[in-house]
């Protein structure tokens, strides 16, 4: 996920540090959460070779550990922490997360298994923590950066959100509110009913698969978007377009169902969590 947040930018994921926190290691089952951890991060590491770096791993060239994270209730959650750096050779070609233009396409590149387990959707809403996680696909991964550097550099791709918590409903719904000093929210028109149309609806708005991306194209680049992706064996759907301000988040998903919010009040819903958490923190 922190290489395809670099990527997003149109930048070269370049290196990585850690900070890797678990509980008492001196108990077999955390110790053993703690090694499938390290395990985990060096298999990303050595799995994705972008193609200006063919023959060279992803370095991690700090971190560090921190063990004994308990109390009498048990051990945190594992919890290991990425943070990248990447290269932009040239920064006025870059991409931003956020929606810019009324008019330009939003495609989705990637595919959903439509799988839950140990999605945000689970947790927050049935307060339920497990499940099969989402598939990675390091290979597929490795194509799809390459194709978001390649095609921000190009001018074809505007602006890339990867899907991670919260799944494809969350990554559309902040693409459109903007970002913290935007001047205005921007709706959009979407018809999900053909992507991964045996999903659920919940499945297809909040699995959180690896490896997808929404972005915004201008019109007139949609074909070369459709060259690349071809090129890179990365799935290509095209979900609809970027509306105005005023306009809502429309959503039609699985069984014809739509779904529609007001971006301006998806806005200060998000702006103001950490305030209303504050709120009720005694």
């Amino acid at each position: 996920e922190a290489m395809r947040n670099v990527a997003a930018v149109g930048a070269i994921p370049w290196a990585i540090t850690d900070c890797l926190n678990f509980g008492n290691p001196e108990k077999s089952e955390q110790m053993w959460e703690f090694v499938e951890a390290v395990r985990g991060v060096a298999e990303g590491c050595r799995g994705i070779h972008l193609k200006e770096f063919p023959d060279s791993s992803v370095p991690i060239i700090s971190g560090n550990v921190s063990f004994y994270n308990e109390s009498p209730t048990g051990a945190i959650d594992p919890t290991p922490t990425i943070g990248m750096v990447g290269l932009l050779a040239d920064v006025r070609h870059r991409a931003g997360s956020h929606f810019t233009t009324p008019g330009h396409l939003v495609a989705i590149l990637g595919t959903s298994e439509g799988r839950l387990g140990g999605s945000a959707y689970w947790s927050e809403l049935l307060d339920y923590f497990g499940g099969p996680p989402a598939r990675v696909d390091l290979e597929l991964e490795r194509r799809l950066q390459d194709l978001l550097v390649e095609g921000i550099a190009g001018g074809i791709i505007t602006s890339a959100h990867d899907c991670s918590d919260g799944g494809l409903a969350v990554a559309l719904a902040e693409a459109c509110i903007g970002g913290p000093y935007a001047d205005q929210s921007l709706g959009a028109a979407l018809d999900l009913s053909g992507y991964a149309p045996n999903l659920t609806t919940p499945a297809l708005l909040f699995a959180e698969d690896h490896g997808r991306v929404v972005i915004s194209v201008p019109f007139d680049q949609r074909k070369a978007l459709a060259a690349l992706a071809r090129r890179q064996r990365i799935p290509l759907f095209g979900a609809g377009r970027v509306g105005p301000p005023g306009e809502p988040l429309e959503i039609r998903g699985a069984a014809d169902r739509v779904l529609r919010w007001d971006p301006a009040q998806l806005r200060e819903i998000y702006m103001s969590a950490i305030p209303r958490r504050m709120s009720h923190v005694a």
